[in-house]
């Protein structure tokens, strides 16, 4: 069914292509937003759901 749903779309390979597109920008922006981030940040943040006094 899907494969039918895709020869009868003109251009799906655009779309197919774009939202791959779209993926892997937003996959690469927030691996290189955690690679930048500060590991003390990044400790706060893990426990900020166990914590009842937050500052």
């Amino acid at each position: 069914m899907f494969k039918q749903f895709l020869n009868q779309v003109d251009g799906s390979q655009v779309y197919l292509i774009t939202s791959l597109g779209i993926f892997l920008l937003f996959f690469i922006m927030v691996a290189a937003l955690l690679l930048v981030m500060k590991k003390d940040k990044i400790k706060y943040m893990s426990e900020l759901p166990l914590k009842d006094d937050i500052q």
